[in-house]
């Protein structure tokens, strides 16, 4: 369970969900999800060896420190997953020994995430298996270099045997009302969402981290290991502060699968960058 330390200066978006097990999940999780809030699972045991994960040596396995794959609901995933181990330059037995871990979170995992967004139809199933140990990246909501139509149903999971810390802050909406005292209408002429979905992000948190500290207010969570949570990164402005080894679920939806698609991050920014119009030309 996440130890959280919560700002008041931000609004409170953790939500906890105790009565969802690996055996049991009463409800989908979809409103929460679209409404900018972080679900954990305090119950749900995700059958991790977490000292497998937290030994795993990436430094000799470079591939391993982001490793996405897709899932195939109609076939056996992991010969797939085998090969693509292989390729990575791993034995046959260390391959043979991490396909076994990944099933085994495989069948306590999917049917869980699979209920709690029971209400979406999924276009592309992939998993990220992230092996790389992250330090102080800079706060952000999720951006892309290019347009991202679809919608996707995120779920994270620390493997590790240490705390993954993470600290939040803003959710988009409310850096949109701000965003409009800080980014000058002159900035979104000629840009497309995708562009002003990074100004928003450079205007409240700097361009990288190489960058001084931005002065926004954060949220603390340490998620222990073995936490499982989920949030639209691309809504919750979010910093990995420290981690080691983590898996997200990353399952694609169709934005008008969504209950509201007007929360799609391309139409919040489109939304954002007409009303800047408007007020420009009154």
């Amino acid at each position: 369970m996440p130890k959280l330390y919560l700002n008041p200066s931000l609004p409170d978006y953790f939500v906890a969900a105790p009565e969802v097990t690996s055996d049991v999940v009463p409800r989908s999780y979809v409103d929460e999800y679209e409404n900018a809030r972080v679900i954990y699972f305090p119950n749900l045991n995700a059958a991790i060896d977490h000292g497998f994960w937290a030994t795993l040596d990436t430094d000799k396995y470079p591939g391993l420190k982001k490793f996405g794959i897709d899932l195939n609901p109609t076939s056996d995933n992991m010969e797939q997953h085998h090969r693509s181990l292989l390729q990575q330059g791993l034995d046959k037995s260390l391959a043979k020994m991490m396909c076994d871990h990944m099933q085994a979170i495989y069948n306590t995992l999917i049917p869980v995430y699979l209920a709690v967004f029971a209400e979406y139809g999924f276009e592309r199933r992939k998993v990220m298996w992230r092996l790389n140990t992250i330090m102080a990246e800079n706060m952000h909501v999720d951006t892309y270099k290019t347009e991202v139509e679809q919608h996707f149903a995120r779920m994270f999971v620390n493997l590790d045997t240490q705390p993954r810390i993470w600290h939040t802050s803003w959710q988009i909406e409310d850096m949109v009302r701000q965003a409009k005292g800080r980014i000058a209408p002159e900035q979104m002429e000629g840009l497309s969402r995708g562009r002003v979905w990074s100004e928003l992000n450079n205007s409240f948190f700097g361009k990288n981290s190489r960058e001084w500290w931005d002065d926004q207010p954060r949220h603390i969570a340490f998620f222990a290991p073995g936490d499982v949570w989920v949030v639209d990164s691309r809504q919750v402005a979010h910093q990995i502060f420290y981690g080691r080894r983590a898996l997200s679920i990353d399952f694609f939806v169709a934005k008008e699968q969504m209950k509201n698609p007007d929360v799609h991050y391309l139409e919040i920014a489109n939304r954002f960058r007409g009303e800047n119009r408007v007020e420009k030309a009154a």
